[in-house]
């Protein structure tokens, strides 16, 4: 066996350009979001409140965007669209540097967000095309991983440049940001599927150029967003991926909180804590998604779902006023809470592929950003007003709406064909 097999690394032969497309990526995101509210303080010299809303209405003009990817992913391929979504942002990074209106300032980050919906849809797509047969979770998994380390990375870069340069430090940031994006769009528009060795049994390597084929004749490729809201066993599915979208948003938006404001404790706690649960990402991320590919995909997501309740319970029964007691149940809780996104998140995206008709994966894909972005708007209102009424019940909330999950994954675990419960990994 293999370190690459050992590791549960997928075959990467003629990709290199996209991986380190991915790096650079996240290298320039991490840079950047960490900062993103303090850098339309500071630089800007706008009101907390005010980028608050900003950043709200953003969010909010910015829900259609998934979908209407979709579309646009089918018709032209993923890869054209990962390529304009890095330019999109390219030019409204660059736009950050010489406006500080409010409206001009909304109106660019709303363009952003548009550019990242219309990305993550396109980088799933485009996954799904060059990844070897049964590897796909293995691709979303080490995608998950190399994001994690660059955040990390990024975002110690930033702090770096941010202290060091205060003002001026916020700016360089922003435009390492859009030079990143420049050059993940420079590597992922210069790379070709031809350069990917054809499998030794022969098999055709799908065009990552254009739209994937499917079937023989011109019929089976036609269908619109009517034939993917038929497909019942979907839409049950969309249902989990809001519930697990959720899950994932409690970490960035209600930890902090929670731990700071409702429990008292010391402010170095949160950043422990995501300290834990990126090391873990970064070491286990890709050998999990290997380890659970004999199992099948409903199961492990029900898995995931209760481990997700066990942690918020632990979460919430963190006392308060005890800052060592309180630090390891917060870690303990964290390690199931990790447990639980390693296998969630590359089982979800893979099962998602599997379900999706081949010419409708775009619009499949762009409904999971729909729902994505949902619970993006969602999260910051309903989490912060669950907490002031009690410091419990946003995680009583989550936790319910996971075990909601468990039963319609049941379900569809009995209705789902047997290659989309689980894949035969090859290569």
């Amino acid at each position: 066996m293999t370190v690459i097999e050992t590791l549960g690394l997928p075959n990467t032969r003629g990709r290199a350009p996209l991986i380190v497309a991915q790096v650079v990526d996240a290298l320039g995101t991490g840079l950047f979001l960490p900062f993103a509210v303090v850098y339309f303080h500071r630089a800007k010299d706008i009101e907390l409140t005010t980028v608050g809303l900003m950043l709200s209405v953003a969010a909010l003009l910015s829900l259609p965007a998934g979908p209407l990817a979709g579309p646009l992913i089918d018709r032209i391929g993923p890869r054209r669209v990962v390529v304009a979504s890095n330019l999109i942002r390219v030019l409204t990074f660059a736009g950050y540097v010489f406006t500080d209106v409010p409206w001009q300032l909304v109106a660019l980050v709303t363009v952003t967000m548009w550019g990242e919906s219309q990305f993550r849809p396109a980088v799933a797509a485009l996954v799904a095309q060059v990844a070897d047969g049964g590897q796909r979770a293995r691709w979303y998994a080490m995608d998950r991983m190399l994001r994690n380390v660059g955040f990390g990375v990024g975002g110690l870069l930033g702090g770096v440049l941010v202290g060091w340069g205060g003002t001026n430090g916020y700016t360089l940031v922003v435009v390492l940001n859009a030079v990143s994006f420049l050059l993940a769009a420079g590597l992922v528009a210069a790379w070709r599927r031809s350069a990917v060795p054809v499998p030794s049994g022969g098999g055709q390597v799908p065009a990552a150029d254009g739209p994937t084929p499917a079937g023989d004749g011109p019929d089976r490729r036609r269908g619109g967003y009517r034939d993917v809201l038929a497909d019942r066993a979907f839409l049950g599915f969309l249902a989990t991926v809001w519930v697990f979208a959720l899950c994932d948003l409690a970490l960035t938006v209600l930890l902090t909180a929670y731990v700071i404001e409702a429990r008292g404790l010391p402010a170095w706690q949160p950043g422990a804590l995501f300290a834990i649960n990126t090391a873990l990402v970064v070491l286990a991320q890709t050998a999990m998604a290997k380890g659970v590919e004999r199992y099948r995909r409903p199961r492990v997501l029900q898995v995931a779902a209760v481990l997700f309740v066990v942690s918020f319970a632990m979460f919430a029964a963190v006392p308060g006023g005890h800052s060592q007691v309180a630090f390891a149940g917060l870690a303990l809780g964290m390690v199931v809470f990790t447990v639980a996104e390693l296998l969630q998140a590359p089982t979800s995206s893979a099962m998602i592929v599997a379900i999706a008709a081949e010419h409708l994966r775009g619009r499949y894909l762009g409904l999971e950003e729909l729902m994505w972005g949902v619970a993006r708007v969602m999260a910051p209102t309903v989490f912060t007003w669950l907490l002031v009424k009690g410091p419990v019940l946003p995680w009583l909330m989550l936790g319910l709406c996971c075990l909601s999950a468990v039963v319609v994954l049941h379900r569809l675990g009995r209705v789902l064909p047997a290659d989309v419960q689980r894949d035969t990994v090859h290569g």
